[in-house]
């Protein structure tokens, strides 16, 4: 009995062994995923909080970014907590059969993609799998220091996404009697000390990532048969598709013992339930429900161990998958099937190195500004070392450059190159190259650069309700944040105007019209009282609302939140 245990657990550490050498292989050779650029500027701009995620993913990337510059290592540290994560899932399961683990465990698309990949949501799992083998602990033995120590990890959950509060929140649901424990007030203590730093970074720039996250991502119509349809097919996507069944099968078939197994349902259950009702306020990614990948797998791992003929059924099944997701690993590094753009786009992943080197090229000494591409603007800067900067227009969300203003601050008064990705828009001396990547590019010259991304406006007026064609002007104030004086008038061809927006579900009323112009300086600091001039919708209902600042034929900054505006 005892070499059996020895040989299974040999078996186990053989196939984490090979996991992670596969996944280390995949990371070096796989260009960076848009995201993961912008990720790891994060890591090159520490900070205890970023528009759209906190810091966790940050912090792990500057870590690896610091041992090897490259892509291998911006994914170093994901790849080990990648694999610790199925060391430690395979400790709570009590693994006896580690082929069957793996075939579970590694044929999904969040173990395959998850494996290598610089995401926020790799670190979340590591800590959500840690958070369960504390409690755990806590259930066999009350222990201060262990208390202190699940706290720490809770905090570690929300410092890598803010689902991991919905984590600690089913665990509670599971075991109202922790509320008596005094343990698990430590553990609150604890974590929201260590929670604190990023809690005075959110109030002192105005909780964006909240705002984002709960207002930002759901601007759009609603259509609830499309969220509901994508999520559906979404969560068998990522579990799956071969093995899905297994999962969520397991999950509702799976009989708890004890505490501890019923928070693992009772967690799996309220993720899967939890975004589901969500698809009726906006869209869902699936990825939101990745902490419910481990109680899953320790679930599917023991109703499959304990009936033969469904272990028949799934190593064939594993075995497909495995040459799905080994020609899907390949296809990353190379595209050798060639599929149309209009199919399957991975352009993301291909040549971008040599197109960041062929822009730099043409940019000579030019800092370069990028026209709503925060990725491509990371991927330019990951590749080159080079200054650039992107500005995203009033159609699209804020992004964490927004915050980065010592960036755009170094750009003021200089010559600099712009680069945009639409045919239709105008650049002054526009030309345009296809790169070695495929990809079209747009390109002008700018000089004398200026621009006020981050100037606040803020209506005067708490309520907005207007009646229907009417002409109105409306208080509005204008807020320097800068250090310096803000004057609108430096560059005589590129003068400065307000202009407003006025959208209805997915559709604009009144894009980018221009309504005051501003000559004026605001110095440093100030504020400075103006007003702007529309005329309101013809049908009466509730519009969304805002201002911008434009600066001659650049495209509006996002100047301000969305506002609703009631017309009657």
């Amino acid at each position: 009995m005892i070499n059996e245990v020895k040989y299974n657990k040999r078996i186990l550490l053989g196939l984490l062994l090979g996991w992670m050498v596969i996944n280390f292989i995949q990371a070096a050779l796989t260009g960076l995923f848009d995201d993961e650029a912008l990720f790891w500027m994060y890591g090159q701009h520490p900070a205890w909080g970023y528009y759209e995620h906190p810091p966790m993913v940050g912090i792990l990337i500057r870590a690896g970014y610091i041992l090897f510059h490259n892509e291998f290592g911006v994914r170093f540290f994901f790849v080990i907590i990648n694999t610790l994560s199925f060391y430690l899932v395979a400790r709570l399961s009590g693994v006896k059969d580690p082929v069957l683990f793996a075939a579970l465990g590694f044929t999904t698309v969040i173990a395959q993609v998850g494996g290598f990949m610089a995401a926020p949501d790799v670190a979340l799992l590591f800590f959500t799998i840690l958070f369960f083998l504390v409690y755990k602990n806590l259930l066999e033995k009350d222990s201060i220091l262990m208390a202190v120590l699940w706290g720490m990890i809770m905090a570690a959950m929300i410092y890598s996404k803010y689902n991991g509060i919905l984590v600690i929140l089913f665990t509670i649901m599971s075991n109202f009697r922790i509320l008596k424990s005094r343990s698990f007030y430590i553990a609150v203590a604890s974590g929201i000390l260590c929670m604190v730093p990023h809690i005075i970074w959110s109030f002192q720039n105005d909780h964006p990532t909240v705002y984002y996250h709960l207002f930002e991502r759901s601007f759009e119509q609603f259509n609830l048969l499309k969220y509901f349809s994508e999520y559906f097919v979404g969560q068998f996507l990522i579990y799956g598709p071969f093995m899905a069944f297994v999962f969520f099968w397991a999950m509702i078939v799976f009989r708890p013992k004890n505490i501890f197994d019923k928070s693992l349902k009772f967690t799996a259950i309220g993720f899967i339930l939890f975004f589901m009702a969500y698809t009726f306020r906006g869209k869902v990614e699936p990825n939101w429900t990745v902490p419910a990948f481990a109680p899953l797998l320790i679930m599917a791992y023991s109703k499959s161990a304990e009936k033969i003929k469904l272990r028949k059924w799934i190593m064939p099944l594993a075995l497909i998958s495995l040459l799905f997701a080994a020609g899907l690993r390949v296809y990353l590094v190379y595209d050798y099937l060639k599929f149309p753009r209009s199919l399957v786009n991975l352009s993301e992943l291909y040549g971008w190195k040599e197109w960041s080197e062929e822009v730099a090229a043409k940019a000579g000494d030019r800092p370069v500004l990028f026209l709503n591409s925060y990725q491509r603007t990371s991927k330019y800067i990951f590749y080159t070392g080079k200054p650039a900067y992107t500005m995203e227009d009033y159609s699209g969300h804020r992004t964490q450059y927004y915050y980065w203003s010592d960036i755009e601050k170094s750009l003021q008064g200089k010559d600099i190159m712009v680069i945009d990705f639409l045919p239709w828009r105008w650049l002054p001396d526009r030309k345009e190259f296809t790169g070695s990547n495929g990809i079209t590019t747009y390109y002008g010259f700018w000089g004398n650069f200026r621009s006020h991304y981050k100037l606040g406006l803020k209506f005067k007026l708490q309520n907005l309700r207007f009646p229907v064609n009417s002409s109105v002007t409306l208080p509005i104030t204008i807020l320097n944040p800068y250090h310096d004086t803000v004057r609108f008038n430096e560059n005589k061809w590129m003068p400065g105007w307000l202009v407003y927006h006025i959208h209805y579900k997915d559709k604009f009323l009144a894009q980018m019209v221009p309504s005051t112009d501003i000559t004026n300086m605001v110095i440093a600091g100030a504020t400075r009282d103006t007003s702007i001039r529309f005329m309101t919708p013809s049908q009466p209902g509730n519009y969304y609302f805002w201002v911008s600042v434009s600066n001659g034929w650049v495209p509006p900054a996002r100047n301000m939140n969305y506002q609703m505006m009631e017309i009657y």
